[in-house]
């Protein structure tokens, strides 16, 4: 009897627009509660983390950000 092999369905990465991520930066700084924004903003917790440390620490990505900003 020959074993079929079955591997679990790709997982597929959402990808976000300058302005999604700029709007999700928003509403955290607004409410202060990643918990809160996330529910808000529909995004999840742990990838509005990453994005503040991103905003936080690189030069590149905060200045797209800040210039949707303005």
């Amino acid at each position: 009897m020959k074993r079929k092999l079955s591997f679990p369905p790709k997982v597929r990465r959402r990808i976000y627009t300058d302005k999604q991520i700029e709007q999700a930066l928003q509403i955290l700084s607004e409410i202060k509660s990643n918990q809160l924004a996330s529910v808000k903003a529909g995004i999840l917790r742990s990838t509005l983390n990453q994005w503040l440390t991103r905003y936080q620490n690189d030069e590149e990505f905060s200045q797209r950000i800040d210039l949707l900003l303005a």
